[in-house]
């Protein structure tokens, strides 16, 4: 519906009774005449001067959202992009994949060539083969050899009781002249002997207890060592075959076969295998913004690759740490999208977002069109009938499209959304176009 009040009526009067006096007889014209210049004056005086009102919209009750546009990016989720590699040196002899290849958790995916790798680990083996066997003889010998010198301390001790025994008895006799000299001499030899003997024997017993004591230990910590060893070449033969760490598919492969990889003190990285359905959509919100984002706020995007589709999520974590882009601070709100709507988003696309920070229910709405800056007020024209009037209402939530008016207007109202104001206002609009009046 369009309503047009021209103010140039008394130009347009003008002519009609130029017209009219230069036909003096048409009295039916000057009847028309006046009439003309009635409605023109009544326009004039109702509308203003020059008021145009081109489109028109009734204050309405709905539901209004406030939103935040910003630009948003499709992002793999942490964890959701794993680069494999390998610490080992060689070349790799056997890539099973290729880019775009389905893979699952566990799945071999490449070889390096592991034979020198190898040939150390079967050394170690033998070497923790012979000191398990070492220890087992030193379990059994050494009790039987410890036995053994028991047995020889025995007889040392006998021999030793039977040398004390004779010299006992021939000292005597030689006192008296009834041995020869040298037979003493012989007799006191074999006891010195005796003594000696014994005392060997039991520190023989003595050592061969301590190193029984003490080897078994040496020999396990011994076995201990070596299967540390082992177990770290196995370790280190382990990188030579790369296994995927997670389910999902190739996106990049670095290294190709027969080419060496060299690895330092760092990893090498070889292939990167992405799971397509852990993405999240980074919202960019500026620092203006952010206070007015929380966690579970209703987001709608949508992709330049699906143009008329609408795609939804919820606020899932707003990252703590800032951004700066051409020297402004932004933050970063993650967005879970639905899981239907995962399988048609990739990576590093480039979203336009609208976050719902605020929601009314069922307020009174006027299209936002209808607001007008006059001078330094904001205001909203009414029609009621041929009459047009500004009015400046309270309004509470602004939206993208609408504004909640909380008093000022009431439903059913009929609202200017397009006018063209007259270059000199009415003077019963002064008293409420004045920037000194608060609304109402």
């Amino acid at each position: 519906m369009k309503w047009n009040v021209v103010s140039r009526g008394g130009e347009f009067a003008r002519r009609i009774l130029a017209f009219i006096a230069g036909h003096p007889k048409s009295s039916g014209l000057l009847v028309v005449a006046v009439a003309l210049l009635a409605v023109v004056a009544v326009g004039a005086r109702r509308a203003g001067p020059g008021a145009v009102v081109l489109e028109t919209a009734r204050v309405e009750r709905g539901d209004l959202e406030r939103e935040i546009l910003a630009t948003g990016v499709i992002k793999p989720e942490e964890g959701a992009v794993v680069k494999t590699g390998t610490r080992f040196t060689g070349v790799i002899s056997r890539l099973y994949v290729r880019l775009g290849d389905a893979v699952t958790k566990g799945q071999l995916i490449a070889e390096l060539d592991d034979r020198e790798q190898r040939f150390e680990c079967m050394k170690l083996t033998a070497t923790v083969q012979k000191l398990r066997q070492e220890l087992v003889l030193s379990e059994r010998n050494y009790p039987l050899q410890i036995a053994e010198a028991g047995e020889s301390l025995a007889v040392a001790q006998a021999d030793k009781e039977y040398a004390d025994i004779t010299f006992s008895r021939t000292a005597p006799l030689a006192e008296m002249g009834g041995v020869a000299e040298a037979d003493m001499d012989s007799v006191r030899q074999q006891s010195k002997v005796a003594a000696h003997t014994l005392a060997l024997r039991r520190t023989s017993k003595a050592r061969l207890e301590t190193e029984y004591t003490l080897k078994i230990p040496y020999l396990k910590d011994a076995i201990a060592e070596a299967e540390a060893e082992l177990g770290q070449c196995q370790t280190q033969l382990s990188y030579a075959r790369i296994i995927s760490p997670m389910s999902g598919v190739v996106s990049a492969i670095t290294a190709q076969e027969g080419e060496t990889v060299v690895a330092g003190l760092q990893v090498v990285n070889l292939i990167t295998v992405l799971d397509p359905n852990r993405l999240e959509l980074q919202i960019f919100i500026d620092e203006n913004d952010i206070g007015a984002v929380r966690p579970g706020a209703m987001v709608r995007f949508t992709v330049e690759a699906y143009p008329g589709r609408t795609f939804e999520g919820a606020v899932a974590l707003i990252h703590p740490g800032p951004e700066l882009r051409d020297n402004i601070v932004y933050y970063r709100a993650l967005v879970r999208p639905a899981e239907k709507d995962v399988q048609l988003l990739r990576p590093e696309m480039t979203a336009r977002c609208r976050v719902a920070v605020d929601r009314r229910e069922q307020v009174l709405l006027v299209p936002n069109a209808a607001f007008k800056w006059v001078g330094n007020v904001h205001a909203v024209f009414v029609r009621n009938g041929a009459d047009v009037r500004p009015v400046r209402p309270v309004t509470g939530l602004v939206g993208t499209t609408a504004t909640e008016v909380v008093s000022g207007l009431e439903e059913g109202d009929l609202v200017v959304t397009n006018l063209q104001l007259p270059a000199e206002l009415p003077r019963e609009w002064a008293a409420v176009l004045r920037p000194d009046v608060t609304g109402g």
